[in-house]
C-alpha cells in the first residue's frame, strides 16, 4: 500500500496544491498537482476568508479534473500547510544540561534538547519548527556530536520558526470552508530548501531564497544546519506594481510585460527590441509601447534593492563569507529573465534555480522551482510518517 501525501500553499498571488505517494520508504512521486490565481490574499496575508476558501475549492476542484483525467479519483481531506509573509520569525533558544558524570551521554542531550523545546514563544505566536543547530560544552561551541566529551555544562542551540497565530487561524478557517483539515503548518523557505538542497551544500554553506509574490523567505545553512532564516517584505507583485505606476498600466498588463518581456538586469537595445509592446484588453484600449530598457530599469532597481538587504543580512550575521555552495533560487519570482546573473553580481555568490531532488512528477514542468515550497512539505510530511499512523484504512486521514 502507498501512503499518500497532500500541500496546500495559498499565496499572493497564486494557491498551489500537490499530492503524492510513496511506497513505504520508498521515493516520493507527486501524482498530480494544480494552481489556480489567489483572491482575497494580499502580501501574503488573507483579506477575505470566503474569497481566500473559493480559491481552495478552485484549486481543489482542478485536482480532481485532473485526477479523473488520470483514471483515477481521490477526494483530499488533509494536508499540510505551506506558510510565508513577513510575520514569519526565527528566534534563538537554547537548551541546558548539566554534565554530572563528567562525561556527556544520552540523558545529557536529551535534557538540552527538552528543555531548549520548552522554552515558550511570544504571545500570539504559533511554533511552525524547531531546529537544532549545534552543541556548546563549556567553551567549546560549534560541535556537532558532544556525545562521550568531558565537560560540566552542556548547550543546545537551536532556531524557533514561528507564525502569527491569528494569520495561520485564518488560513485554516478557509482552508476548512472548503472542506480541507489543516494537518500541519510549515514555513515555506526551510520547505524549499529541503527540496532543492543536497546534503553536502547544506554542509558547505547554501541561501536559498524563496520568491514568492508578496514577500521572499530566505534559509541560510552552514556546516549542516540552518544558521539563519527569515522573510523580506519584497517581492514579485512589488514588481509589478513598480511596472504599473512607472508606465501608468493596469496590473495584469505590469504582469504580463514582467513576466513575457522584462529582464532583471540591462542589456543592449536596438532596433525591435529598443520597445516593449503593451496590449490593449478591449477595444477601447489603446495599444502602445514602452522603453525596453526603461522597464529593465524599473525590474532591475526593485530586485536589486531585494537582494542587496539579503547581502546586508547575512554579512551583519557573518554568514555570507561562509556560503561556499552559493545561492539557490526557488519561487514564482526565479522565472524572471536574468535573474541568476543579477543575483550573483549583487551577493558574490554563484546561483542556480532549483529544480525539486528526491521527488518524481515534476518532469514536464517548464519551471519546477515554482514547486519547491510545496514539494518540501510533501518530503517533510513523509519524513515525519514514521509510524505510518497518518492513515486510516486506504486513504486515512490525508484523504476520504
Amino acid at each position: 500500500m502507498s501512503d499518500l501525501y497532500a500541500a496546500l500553499e495559498i499565496g499572493t498571488t497564486r494557491t498551489v496544491l500537490a499530492i503524492a505517494e510513496a511506497e513505504s520508504g520508498k521515493r516520493l512521486k507527486i501524482t498530480c498537482h494544480a494552481e489556480i490565481p489567489s483572491t482575497g490574499v494580499r502580501k501574503s496575508q488573507i483579506l477575505s476568508i470566503p474569497d481566500a476558501t473559493q480559491s481552495i475549492r478552485s484549486v481543489l476542484r482542478e485536482i480532481e479534473k485532473r485526477q479523473l483525467a488520470q483514471g483515477s479519483k481521490v477526494t483530499i481531506a488533509n494536508a499540510f500547510l505551506v506558510v510565508s509573509g513577513q510575520h514569519v520569525l526565527a528566534t534563538h533558544a537554547e537548551g541546558q544540561a548539566l554534565v554530572n558524570s563528567g562525561t556527556v551521554g544520552n540523558d545529557e542531550i536529551n535534557e538540552a534538547a527538552r528543555v531548549a523545546r520548552q522554552i515558550p514563544i511570544p504571545k500570539g505566536r504559533e511554533l511552525l519548527d524547531i531546529i537544532d543547530q549545534d552543541y556548546v560544552l563549556d567553551n567549546r561551541g560549534g560541535l556537532a556530536d558532544p556525545k562521550g566529551m568531558s565537560g560540566n555544562i552542556l548547550k543546545l542551540n537551536t532556531l524557533q520558526v514561528h507564525a502569527d497565530a491569528n494569520r495561520i487561524r485564518d488560513a485554516k478557517s478557509a482552508a476548512e470552508g472548503a472542506r480541507l483539515e489543516i494537518r500541519e503548518p510549515v514555513f515555506a523557505a526551510t520547505c524549499a530548501a529541503d527540496a532543492v538542497t543536497e546534503d553536502h551544500e547544506k554542509k558547505n554553506g547554501v541561501l536559498v531564497l524563496d520568491l514568492g509574490g508578496g514577500s521572499t523567505g530566505y534559509a541560510a545553512y552552514v556546516n549542516g544546519y540552518l544558521v539563519s532564516s527569515g522573510v523580506i517584505g519584497v517581492g514579485g507583485d512589488h514588481i509589478t506594481n513598480d511596472i504599473a505606476s512607472a508606465f501608468q498600466t493596469t496590473n495584469a498588463q505590469a504582469e504580463s510585460l514582467k513576466i513575457t518581456t522584462a529582464s532583471a538586469e540591462l542589456g543592449q537595445y536596438a532596433g525591435e527590441n529598443a520597445r516593449a509592446h503593451i496590449g490593449g484588453f478591449s477595444s477601447l484600449m489603446e495599444s502602445r509601447t514602452i522603453s525596453r530598457r526603461a522597464l529593465d530599469t524599473v525590474v532591475n532597481a526593485r530586485l536589486k534593492e531585494l537582494f542587496t538587504i539579503i547581502r546586508e543580512t547575512l554579512e551583519e550575521q557573518d554568514i555570507l563569507n561562509h556560503l561556499h555552495a552559493g545561492c539557490i533560487l526557488t519561487g514564482g519570482g526565479a522565472n524572471l529573465s536574468e535573474i541568476e546573473s543579477l543575483a550573483e553580481k549583487t551577493l558574490g555568490l554563484a546561483v542556480r534555480r532549483g529544480r525539486p531532488l528526491g521527488v518524481d512528477g515534476l518532469e514536464k514542468e517548464n519551471n519546477p522551482w515554482n514547486f519547491a515550497a510545496v514539494t518540501g512539505a510533501l518530503l517533510y510530511a513523509q519524513k515525519t510518517d514514521d509510524s505510518g499512523s497518518f492513515f486510516d484504512g486506504l486513504f486515512g486521514r490525508f484523504f476520504k
